[in-house]
């Protein structure tokens, strides 16, 4: 009875987490402003989907310093999307008291080098997927990997980086002294580099995403990872969690 209980127990937590994955509807849009205020006809409409606190693996950390990094989110953000047969395209506005991007070139893991969002794209029954990055100072970088057990080899980087990436600063970036408001992105992936692999990016194919923000502040007691779909853990890379991208066709 007691393994019984056990196993409903087991069964009912993993229920409630599979519901917290987060399935992401894109609008189309005909013409797209990469305007990064988002404040353009077409991102006004867009439905906005919040970014949730990454989980820390706290077990070893001094209770005094779990009490100070706490478990919310301090800086929140929220994320949108459309898409067109060109493109789709990714809106991120962010709080931030201290906007951060020391990285000086693309195609460089610009995540270790300041405030950067990331993007992973992957078809639900492929190996592969995309990373991708936009910084408030613009730079981009493009990952490909024909499946996890290929990460970051140098391979990874041997192609064009074909996203263009617009972002708006609100406050000094690199100015740790003074206080900022936040900054935002748009980030746009062009449509015929995500079927370059043979898989088509439209409507009712089945593709997955994760869009993730690694925030650097030196107001924070540590730095912030948030994710649009929540995962159970901090890593990327988990694309089993990521959530549905269901790109809606145009309106008649």
């Amino acid at each position: 009875m007691k393994k019984i209980l056990v196993l409903l127990v087991l069964f009912a937590c993993a229920a409630v987490y599979a519901q917290k994955k987060v399935a992401v509807e894109v609008a189309y849009a005909q013409e797209v402003s990469m305007d990064a205020s988002l404040s353009a006809v077409c991102w006004q409409n867009a439905e906005k989907y919040p970014l949730h606190l990454g989980k820390y693996n706290m077990r070893d950390w001094p209770k005094s310093k779990r009490k100070n990094v706490g478990n919310k989110l301090r800086n929140p953000g929220y994320v949108q999307f459309l898409w067109n047969e060109k493109n789709l395209y990714i809106g991120v506005m962010m709080e931030d008291g201290d906007v951060v991007a020391e990285g000086e070139e693309d195609q460089a893991h610009l995540y270790q080098m300041g405030d950067t969002i990331e993007v992973f794209l992957k078809p639900r029954d492929k190996n592969f997927y995309w990373e991708i990055y936009g910084t408030p100072n613009l730079k981009k970088t493009v990952f490909f990997y024909p499946g996890r057990g290929r990460l970051f080899v140098p391979s990874s980087t041997a192609h064009p980086v074909d996203v263009s990436v617009t972002a708006a600063v609100d406050g000094t970036l690199n100015d740790w002294s003074d206080q900022d408001k936040g900054w935002s992105v748009i980030i746009a992936i062009p449509v015929e580099m995500l079927e370059r692999k043979g898989y088509a990016f439209r409507p009712g194919q089945d593709w997955t995403l994760l869009v993730a923000r690694q925030n650097y502040s030196a107001d924070l007691p540590l730095k912030e990872y948030s994710t649009q779909t929540p995962l159970p853990q901090i890593d990327f890379h988990l694309y089993e969690e990521y959530g549905d991208l269901i790109l809606l066709p145009p309106a008649k």
